[in-house]
């Protein structure tokens, strides 16, 4: 077949197509590849680790562009990366990279890299930096390190990590060091959708069967685009429609491609999924269609009681908050509940909000009462192997730190790390070393202009370290920047419950790190020998291994079946078959497509924790072995062990009344499928594609504004506004203004459109492509202007509540203006804190929990 522009554009826009992109340099090696994820096969001669079509060889790795971690292959010439596609031996991925994957080149070869370590000279933030030797480097912060260990007060350590996929060598660092005050991103991403999950079935996610269901109702996620582990299930999803059928139903505020590609796409209020979701529920029962027998056996709550309490969300209500039809929502719950089997699936859309783990339950309650539970097409537990950790591991720290267990979130478990900035200020813990690691808060949290504004006073942040390979807002407040080795040229082990068979894999490097770069197990032991040279303070013995390869190795050793050597030229384990070419599947060694497992919870066991009419059973991740629709760990704290609909107290009015003026709308966020959060922008072949964020305005809105497509505007919360151009469209709900998170960075050629000029700074060079660039905007960043509140039981940064108006842009505004008070953000900050569950307004948003008698509020208590 001819591949025309149109055909290429069509593949290239297809979700996990793995089509090959040219060489970075303008070498032209690289293959275009049909779509169908073929892999290798499609090199005639080529193998892993061998040579053929041009290439010298080629290594298996797992990607780490995003969070997916999906089976990738690299294809070397002469020491260096000329394209990467999938590995046609991954059960999950099937052969297919998305886009950011096969762009990853552009992380190793980005111009702009830091490839040698860094001391800052000028003030923070001013992005003077002379070169240091790694001996002088690894001193100072062992140093700085040392000081606060022998003080006493280890806890004064600050270890803050994003991306890690170290397979517990950060947390392992952390614990040697004697540190309880372990930062993640978590509330910034998925913690109130986990807390959610975790009370009602055990896990903290779910692995819907999509290419077996008949109906997918889809809340706030954007499957087909950017949705967590996007590439295998965008493959699933599209094999359910096309071969099955399936129906697909989109619940959120704006036309995203998954929306778009949706059979019906439900316009919703942000903030309101949860009633949505009860409201159908109401109907399911109601009706008669919902399974009773299976809510009798195997939740811990009646199906009779349950009626009665879902009576109270009728599709009115629903309605009368969300936006949705009610003709609409009791339509598709009885459709949702007639088609078997059928899974829900939910993402950022329902949890990101000030009670956004109660959402999580309520959509739970769909496929739980219709008892599509752990069958084949329905909504199942997820499925993962582990590994194990070398040798004797540290303790780690003895005291809970204020700033990973904040005692006015016990529920929260998976941290409240955006708030930290506020906690520190307020003088709640001292920090005298921050150690960073994959994350920029100064660019990405919510309130970042606070995080650039603590991270840059030397009398709150003593001394700041990094672990990165890139210059950004964050790393620039950084005293010592030590270079990063790139995913590419690193060793870790990987497992992500990405499909119905449970895998294993590896990262492992493709060709030798570039200039100084060290990956960071090896820069952990460089600091703890520096630190313990002779062993005596007990150390230095968690960190004797050769290096990464003998780290790793130990790490599987336990994997039963596993052969290391076979490992590495695989790239995953198990092997469960061959890739079909004609179909996309993986095929056993009858040819025919592998088929999955389900129903483990069913299973009888006399060791079972389930007891189901006086039998035991494997039963679910929950104390009783059943589906907690009753959260008793809820209730304990005064919050309602009930999936239940609390009306956003920033948006409503206890009578349920809107507390929005004509004039305001909600600012959300979203993300563009071939980008992440900080580490893509200067990607070149990304940032080509997507390198500016219009805001999203309703068509009616906009008329009512008086502004037009392409017009510049103005957006204000209530701490500050940034200035944008306007995309005028139907896809997005009339009190909702979207802005895609990303872009706004000042640093990076490629991300700022060559504004930098000059050439790379910090060793990386130059890149022929920098005289390419044809766009002129580099787009603004919403985060300085997003308060930072969060969920009071799960943590999670309410992302998506933002109150703002719109206007036209004023005299002397100029497209990417910001502008952001850190006083206001400590007002709506402390505001937030009110409906925590210490603050005023706790019991008067669940007035059901008054005259209990409550835990009192304690440092790693309910963590």
């Amino acid at each position: 077949m001819e591949l025309t522009r149109r055909r290429f554009m069509q593949i290239g826009a297809a979700a996990g197509a793995t089509v090959a992109v040219s060489g970075l340099f303008s070498e032209t090696e690289a293959m275009e590849v049909e779509l169908g994820g073929k892999g290798v096969a499609v090199d005639k001669g080529a193998g892993i680790g061998s040579k053929g079509s041009g290439f010298d060889k080629v290594v298996p790795y797992t990607c780490l562009v995003c969070n997916i971690e999906d089976g990738g292959l690299a294809y070397i010439k002469d020491g260096r990366v000329k394209k990467l596609e999938g590995n046609d031996k991954h059960v999950s991925t099937r052969g297919r990279l998305c886009a950011k994957g096969n762009a990853g080149i552009g992380h190793v070869y980005d111009p702009d890299r830091i490839l040698y370590p860094l001391k800052r000279t000028g003030p923070r933030g001013s992005g003077q930096y002379k070169r240091i030797s790694w001996d002088e480097a690894i001193s100072e912060v062992a140093a700085n390190l040392k000081k606060v260990i022998d003080s006493g007060h280890p806890n004064e350590i600050m270890v803050h990590w994003g991306r890690d996929r170290s397979g517990g060598a950060y947390g392992r660092f952390m614990k040697t060091l004697g540190t309880s005050t372990g930062i993640n991103h978590t509330s910034t991403c998925e913690s109130s959708k986990k807390i959610g999950m975790e009370h009602t079935w055990g896990p903290d996610i779910e692995t819907p069967d999509f290419a077996n269901t008949k109906y997918i109702l889809n809340f706030g996620s954007n499957i087909l685009e950017a949705a967590y582990f996007h590439n295998p299930y965008a493959q699933r999803v599209v094999e359910g429609r096309a071969e099955g059928h399936a129906k697909l139903v989109t619940v959120d505020c704006r036309l995203s491609n998954t929306a778009g590609r949706s059979d019906e796409w439900l316009s919703v209020f942000p903030g309101t999924d949860a009633v949505v979701a009860l409201a159908m529920a109401n109907v399911i029962m109601s009706e008669g269609l919902a399974d009773t027998e299976f809510i009798n056996n195997w939740t811990n709550y009646p199906a009779d009681k349950l009626a009665a309490h879902l009576k109270q969300y009728t599709p009115e209500m629903a309605e009368k908050y969300s936006g949705v039809p009610a003709a609409d929502i009791r339509r598709i719950a009885i459709e949702f509940a007639s088609v078997k089997p059928a899974t829900v699936y939910t993402y950022r859309g329902p949890s990101k909000h000030l009670y956004g783990s109660y959402a999580e339950r309520c959509v739970m309650l769909l496929p739980i009462i219709t008892g599509n539970v752990e069958k084949k097409g329905g909504y199942n537990l997820p499925r993962g192997m582990g590994y194990g950790q070398p040798g004797d591991g540290p303790k780690g720290g003895s005291e809970p730190s204020f700033l990973s267990s904040h005692p006015d979130y016990p529920l929260a478990g998976h941290k409240v790390s955006h708030l930290v900035p506020f906690w520190i200020k307020e003088g709640k813990q001292k920090v005298s070393v921050y150690i960073n690691y994959m994350t920029a808060p100064a660019y990405t949290y919510p309130a970042a202009s606070v995080w650039r504004e603590v991270l840059s006073d030397e009398n709150l942040f003593k001394f700041n370290v990094t672990f990165s390979n890139q210059m950004n807002e964050n790393t620039a407040l950084m005293d010592i920047i030590l270079p990063d080795g790139s995913y590419l040229e690193r060793w870790d082990p990987e497992s992500m419950p990405s499909s119905a068979w449970p895998w294993v894999g590896i990262r492992q490097p493709v060709i030798k790190p570039l200039g100084e770069a060290i990956e960071v197990r090896g820069v952990f032991q460089k600091i703890i020998h520096k630190i313990d040279p002779d062993g005596s303070k007990g150390m230095k013995k968690s960190w004797n291994f050769k290096d990464g390869e003998d780290y790793v190795k130990q790490q599987f050793a336990g994997v039963k079946g596993l052969d290391w050597d076979k490992f590495k030229k695989d790239g995953v384990f198990p092997i469960y078959g061959k890739l079909d070419p004609a179909t996309g599947k993986i095929a056993g060694k009858d040819g025919k497509p592998i088929t999955a497992q389900f129903g483990d919870p069913y299973k009888e066991t006399s060791d079972g924790k389930a007891n189901v009419g006086g039998k035991k059973y494997a039963g679910f991740g929950t104390g009783d072995g059943k589906i907690n629709i009753y959260a008793e760990g809820y209730k304990k704290y005064g919050f309602n062990p009930l999936p239940v609909f609390k009306a956003n107290p920033l948006h409503w009015n206890m009578d349920g009344s809107s507390k929005l003026s004509g004039d305001q709308m909600i600012l959300t966020t979203f993300k563009w499928n071939v980008h992440v959060q900080s580490r893509t922008p200067n990607v070149k072949w990304l940032t080509e594609m997507v390198h500016s964020n219009p805001a999203w305005l309703n068509a009616g809105t906009a008329a009512k504004l008086g502004v037009k497509n392409g017009d510049l505007i103005r957006i204000t919360s209530g701490v500050g506004y940034i200035v944008t151009k306007v995309r005028v469209t139907e896809g997005i709900h009339p009190m909702v203004i979207a802005v895609s998170n990303t872009f706004g960075t000042k640093f990076g050629r490629f991300a700022t459109a060559n504004k930098m000029g000059g050439e790379g700074q910090f060793g990386a060079g130059d890149d022929p492509d920098l005289k390419n660039i044809w766009w002129k905007s580099e787009g603004v960043n919403p985060n300085y202007i997003i308060p930072a509140m969060a969920d009071p039981i799960g943590g999670s940064a309410s992302w998506y509540d933002t109150v703002v108006t719109v206007t036209r842009a004023q005299s002397g505004d100029n497209l990417g203006d910001t502008k952001a008070d850190s006083a206001k953000h400590f007002d709506l900050y402390k505001e937030g804190m009110r409906y925590a569950y210490t603050g005023d307004k706790h019991l008067e948003m669940h007035p059901e929990s008054k005259g209990m008698s409550l835990p009192k509020p304690e440092m790693g208590k309910g963590h």
